[in-house]
């Protein structure tokens, strides 16, 4: 499988919201427990309109994993240090995917001259940040219907010689 992971463009907002969408319904059902309200509120803002919207913030990187010709997953992170996404479409987990996209959000983090990240996980998820090195940052966080979150904390490297690279993919 080659993965390819590139800068996220207004062309991909349909396939990028789509994995987004079909990632939190099908994925995350253990956070959501197929609760109607819940499931709702947590796509309400997942629209083609806001994914352009958050290209077009200079504080917003984001990025779109595609294998096999078709859009695998997508990563966003905030110049604030916060990773406000990373989702995978059903059945491309444990390909190495997500560690290619938060590989990406993590070397632009250090081009911000970034010293830390920070994130809310889902309880799903929390096996996979903790593999990248984060740690738990408090107490579960009530979000909106039964969802909670986690929060993760990762300090990052001082790299003073770190110079942007190209994306890259993988075969």
């Amino acid at each position: 499988m080659k993965i390819i992971v590139r800068p996220a463009e207004q062309r991909y907002s349909v396939a990028a919201v789509d994995a987004i969408r079909r990632s939190i319904s099908q994925l995350c059902a253990a956070d959501h427990h197929n609760d109607h309200d819940t499931l709702a509120a947590w796509l309400s803002n997942k629209t083609p309109d806001s994914f352009v919207s958050w290209l077009s913030d200079p504080e917003i990187f984001c990025v779109v994993a595609e294998s096999d010709d078709r859009l695998s997953g997508v990563g966003l992170l905030h110049r604030s240090g916060e990773i406000r996404l990373i989702y995978l479409t059903p059945g491309v987990q444990r390909h190495g995917i997500g560690k290619m996209i938060h590989s990406e959000l993590e070397a632009m983090a250090n081009c911000w001259g970034l010293t830390s990240l920070h994130l809310d996980s889902t309880a799903m998820a929390r096996p996979f940040y903790e593999s990248l090195g984060y740690h738990p940052a408090g107490p579960a966080v009530p979000r909106f219907g039964v969802l909670h979150s986690f929060p993760y904390g990762k300090q990052l490297q001082p790299n003073n010689s770190f110079k942007p690279k190209p994306l890259r993919g993988s075969a």
